[in-house]
């Protein structure tokens, strides 16, 4: 036999995801599987230079893929940008950590902040009267925990153009006092975000925090990332993988989504702009890119109230009687924007979270193919946080991809409670019905949507597919974390969402998904066989290495 192997894994479980085939051990030459069996056969592929891990009952699983993120938000702005999740969620303590935040920083023009979670405040009413007063001459900016909300101080909101008469702008919310002055808290307001000094986003620091990004993932078993936005223009994050790729450094495999999160105009024209701008990158298709997305976003979020629903939020919102949030786009427009981009051969990737807002998705999807005729455009809704039964059928006819967040699937105290308030006991026990939706024939991808979720280990999120409960020691046991025990998964079915259907989502199925022969080498090795381990201990689980490409990226 010529061909000899450069890795050989043996003595272990392998779970292929191919039907419920298991092998001992997996040969590898260079970054490509030339063998899956028993040891016997893995030996003799061995040669003198040939690298041989005993994997000692260890278990193999093809490498995770986290299907939505956003990727380095955090670690580019690191420097400039005080995290409030490091602090205890009160405000007493927000305001004396943010205030020392400050006063170390005297030259700053402005400053920023990231992860405000809303629950601080008495009722998840926001008001900025604390940040005006740490800091009165210069502006100040922080985002909430989902992203999608901005709390600016006196002098941004002045900067901003934001006062009692300002319009709002659609798909936006501007949250007041009862006497109508501005709270400082607004919701997919980022027309506004243009007026304030903005932060330095380069290339090079792009390229930097990748570099951190992926060692996290990979030490998370995270072989490949779906980016649904990226922290810089997408045509300059293509550029930066293709030259990362040619330098060796690319330790992910990534698509990468092409969206504006400054302007909310998505129709056929903005449709046109994004095909070209995607035409344009195919010359950066490789084994270590795709590029094939493009996204836009109908809705808000939920704790914001700027979801869209079918019927109006629950009194305690505090809304009118009739509200039911906004649309960020005139569905319409969605449509032709959707037409556009799958006419030429592209995904579309749709922001949806409320009822109403996945409707006005599935729509424009619906009109695609009338238009576009039936095809393998592997569409996707972003999030899908209620979704009414019957557009639970037509998804599934649609054959649209949910990309979901396991993590907001238990009861978590930083969504949960105030998802629980807007939508109304009743209606908040209907989101996410993951089994229903699985059983309906819906793809789910994994993903956390970090940095909104900061925890993004594929582990965690298999756990609490399984366990519609926390995936945390201490918790998991806790019925007051569980919630909607009836719609839990197999860690089978959660496995499936990281690996295969994560890699026919990112149209990389030809090269990793599985563990099979002609296949990339893309694996992670694990303490213990997560399919038949108490599924409570699935989270903890210890990643013992992880290859990708062929090459240990990480061992732990």
């Amino acid at each position: 036999m010529e061909t000899k192997a450069t890795l050989i894994l043996k003595n272990g479980t392998i779970q292929t995801m191919v039907g419920d085939e298991t092998a001992q051990a997996v040969a590898v030459c260079g970054s490509e599987i030339i063998y899956v069996g028993d040891d016997a056969g893995a030996e003799a592929f061995a040669g003198e230079d040939t690298k041989v891990i005993d994997l000692e009952g260890k278990y193999v699983s093809p490498g995770f893929i986290d299907g939505h993120t956003h990727e380095v938000m955090y670690l580019i702005d690191e420097d400039t940008t005080f995290f409030f999740e490091t602090v205890e969620p009160k405000l007493e303590v927000y305001k004396e950590a943010f205030a020392k935040f400050v006063a170390e920083r005297p030259d700053n023009e402005m400053y920023y902040g990231n992860s405000l979670d809303m629950n601080a405040f008495p009722e998840g009413f926001v008001t900025n009267d604390w940040i005006t007063e740490i800091c009165p001459d210069k502006p100040v900016c922080i985002t909430d925990m989902s992203q999608h909300c901005f709390l600016m101080n006196a002098k941004a909101l002045e900067m901003a153009g934001i006062d009692r008469n300002t319009p709002v702008p659609d798909g936006a919310n501007i949250f007041k006092h009862s006497d109508g002055e501005p709270t400082g808290f607004v919701a997919d307001a980022m027309a506004f975000m243009g007026k304030l000094p903005a932060r330095e986003r380069t290339q090079k620091k792009y390229h930097d925090a990748f570099l951190k990004f992926q060692d996290t993932c990979n030490s998370y078993g995270i072989t490949a990332v779906d980016i649904a936005g990226p922290t810089i223009p997408a045509e300059q994050a293509w550029e930066v993988f293709h030259d990362m790729e040619e330098a060796g450094e690319l330790k992910v495999r990534v698509n990468c989504t092409i969206m504006s999160f400054t302007e909310a105009v998505v129709n056929k024209e903005r449709g046109r702009e994004y095909v070209k701008l995607l035409d344009e990158g195919q010359k950066y298709n490789s084994d270590f890119q795709r590029v094939s997305q493009a996204k836009g976003i109908i809705d808000g979020v939920p704790e914001a109230k700027s979801a869209r629903l079918m019927e109006p939020y629950a009194p305690e919102a505090g809304e009118a009687a009739d509200y039911i949030g906004p649309v960020y786009i005139d569905p319409e427009d969605l449509k032709g924007f959707t037409e556009v981009v799958n006419g030429a051969g592209y995904q579309v990737q749709i922001h949806a979270m409320g009822d109403g807002g996945v409707h006005y998705a599935l729509d424009a999807y619906e009109h695609s193919w009338k238009v576009n005729g039936e095809g393998d455009y592997r569409n996707m809704i972003a999030h899908v946080t209620l979704i009414k039964p019957e557009d639970v059928k037509r998804m599934a006819e649609l054959k649209v991809i949910g990309t979901m967040q396991p993590l907001w699937w238990y009861y978590d105290p930083n969504f949960s409670p105030l998802e629980e308030q807007n939508f109304g006991t009743e209606r908040f026990k209907t989101e996410y019905h993951i089994r229903e939706m699985m059983d309906a024939g819906i793809m789910i991808t994994g993903s956390m949507d970090y940095p909104v979720q900061p925890d993004y280990r594929p582990l965690a999120g298999i756990q609490v597919g399984a366990t519609q409960s926390s995936p945390y020691p201490g918790q998991c046991d806790d019925p007051a974390y569980v919630r909607n025990a009836d719609q839990a998964v197999t860690a089978r079915e959660m496995l499936e969402c990281y690996t295969t259907n994560g890699a026919f989502e990112m149209k990389m199925e030809d090269l990793i998904g599985t563990i099979e022969v002609g296949k990339k080498a893309d694996m992670v090795v694990l303490e213990q066989n997560i399919l038949d381990c108490p599924v409570k201990t699935i989270s903890e689980t210890k990643i013992c290495c992880t290859i990708m490409n062929g090459e240990v990226v990480y061992e732990g």
